[in-house]
């Protein structure tokens, strides 16, 4: 008897027999991607706001407020690209980024810049298909490919910071900020969702 009853409780939708609960709108859940209000002027973001390409760089639509930390840059196709930090003020319509005072990156040269300055080099540099993780702690800016840790931190990051990346030159870009495909380093942690985005 009860199968009766649940076979025309599912026909009474299509009958319209007035015994159809009213379809509830489901409320998305903001996420964390790169944010299409602070983007450079040639820049294309596409796949909801986790892949680069174009001219120019991105930040991530909530500031890194958390104690620790991280997210990850697949390198989907060559080209010019940096991978780091930015404040608000950083300039995305210059490539590279890193020669102002508002941005930290890591660039495809194997150089981290920071207002005009090349503070490192690192000898491994990404190919197609490399992850690069990114971790901050208010203390020093990370790298790693493909897992491991390049030893050649940013210590100079200050004030309110996001996600930055740039590309140019036919490089394409996915940033992740969850599901990664490497464990972030001990006690760091995707980036926490801030208040003005929820």
């Amino acid at each position: 008897m009860a199968s009766i009853f649940c076979c025309f409780r599912g026909c009474a939708s299509f009958l319209d027999l007035g015994f159809a609960t009213p379809a509830v709108p489901i409320k998305k859940q903001p996420t964390i991607a790169l944010d299409q209000q602070q983007i450079g002027q040639e820049v294309v973001l596409v796949k909801d706001g986790s892949r680069i390409c174009g001219t120019g760089g991105a930040l991530g639509n909530t500031a890194i407020m958390q104690d620790k930390a991280y997210f990850e840059v697949r390198l989907q196709q060559s080209g010019i690209w940096g991978i780091g930090l930015g404040s608000e003020k950083a300039d995305l319509n210059t490539v590279p980024m890193g020669n102002d005072t508002d941005s930290w990156v890591m660039c495809s040269d194997g150089y981290l810049r920071h207002n005009k300055e090349e503070t490192h080099h690192i000898t491994q540099l990404p190919q197609e298909g490399d992850t690069i993780g990114v971790s901050y702690n208010h203390i020093e800016l990370n790298f790693y490919l493909n897992g491991q840790k390049l030893d050649c931190p940013f210590t100079n990051v200050r004030g309110q910071v996001y996600p930055a990346v740039y590309v140019d030159d036919g490089a394409v870009l996915d940033v992740v900020f969850d599901n990664f495909v490497h464990d972030p380093p001990p006690g760091f942690d995707k980036i926490i969702l801030s208040n003005c985005l929820s």
